[in-house]
């Protein structure tokens, strides 16, 4: 009987620990992010319902694909408003470029904000996104990934 306790109590806690977490409990960073875009909350806005790959995101703060950084000389500006570090940018790219994981946003995850999701990637290539929204007077597409914390969690992209 004791041993049948203790496979009772095994078998959930490596069940539990085994899982993968789909959502981020908390996502007061987007939503501090997007008051600092100063979007109007009683207007409508399209959210892409699938959250972005971390890889696309890394690329944009990288200006390319992969770990190294890129620069380019005869570009003087600095996309990453001097924010990167390599050691840091090495550390960000080794935990968030792996996860591949499709996430979706829901409306409860903005309270705050009047968005339309819409399921799909790449929607303002798609003919027909682009027919539903023609007349509409809703002009402006957000897409977002998860968090990623960079340089202490001090910045979050």
């Amino acid at each position: 009987m004791t041993y049948l306790k203790k496979i009772f109590l095994v078998i959930p806690s490596f069940l539990i620990s085994c899982s993968s977490r789909l959502y981020v409990e908390n996502y007061d960073p987007i939503n501090a992010f997007l008051d600092t875009q100063n979007l109007d909350k009683r207007r409508e806005y399209i959210l892409q319902s699938d959250k972005e790959l971390n890889l696309q995101a890394l690329r944009i703060f990288n200006s390319g694909e992969g770990n190294q950084h890129i620069t380019y000389p005869t570009d003087s500006i600095d996309y990453t408003d001097g924010l990167f570090v390599e050691k840091h940018w090495k550390k960000m790219y080794k935990e968030y470029a792996g996860d591949t994981i499709k996430k979706y946003w829901k409306k409860e995850d903005f309270p705050h904000y009047n968005f339309i999701l819409e399921k799909g990637t790449g929607l303002t290539l798609k003919e027909s996104f682009l027919r539903k929204y023609k007349d509409s007077r809703i002009n402006e597409m957000i897409i977002l990934s998860e968090p990623m914390y960079y340089l202490l969690s001090k910045n979050i992209f």
